[in-house]
């Protein structure tokens, strides 16, 4: 039973010594009215039962506090995933940064152990030359290979820009 077909409902009219409606057929109808809603009730009652039983479940399941839809980010949680997101990546950032730093005092310290055994050996003409050669080619080639490795770690990783002032701060759009 729809609102429509109340609306569009008709009645005989009632005999000739009568007046109004025939009787018997405004009961069918109230009869049928009730039953209908009787059904609706039954459904209403029926569908909040169950609505509550999900709530509950939710809540016993530490889900949510069953007031909002579940899967549903609140504003906390994005604030907090993009701080979290920022704080990666500068870790990522200073990380990279020490590596390379590294990779710089590793250089430095190779060519600065190369100067030295070139002046010992020019100092030390008459010494075994050879084996200086020897050893300055040897830490040419630790020299070339950290090199190398610093290049290839770079063109694998490269370096994000900066954060930017602007970059720092968390915007739930941005997320």
């Amino acid at each position: 039973m729809t609102p429509e077909t109340l609306r569009s409902m008709t009645f005989p009219r009632a005999p000739l010594t009568r007046r109004g409606y025939s009787e018997e057929s405004v009961h069918e109808a109230l009869r049928r009215c009730a039953s209908t809603l009787i059904a609706l009730t039954e459904e209403n009652d029926r569908l909040r039962t169950d609505m509550q039983r999900h709530r509950d479940w939710i809540r016993a399941n530490n889900i949510g506090d069953g007031s909002t839809p579940t899967g549903v980010p609140t504003v906390d949680a994005v604030l907090q995933q993009a701080r979290a997101q920022q704080a990666a990546e500068q870790t990522v950032f200073a990380a990279r940064e020490q590596a390379r730093t590294m990779v710089r005092a590793a250089r430095a310290q190779a060519e600065a152990i190369l100067q030295k055994m070139w002046e010992q050996e020019t100092q030390a003409a008459g010494g075994d030359q050879e084996e200086t050669e020897r050893l300055i080619a040897y830490l040419r080639q630790i020299a070339q290979s950290l090199s190398v490795t610093a290049d290839q770690y770079a063109s694998k990783h490269p370096q994000p820009p900066s954060p930017t002032p602007s970059a720092t701060t968390a915007s739930p759009h941005g997320v």
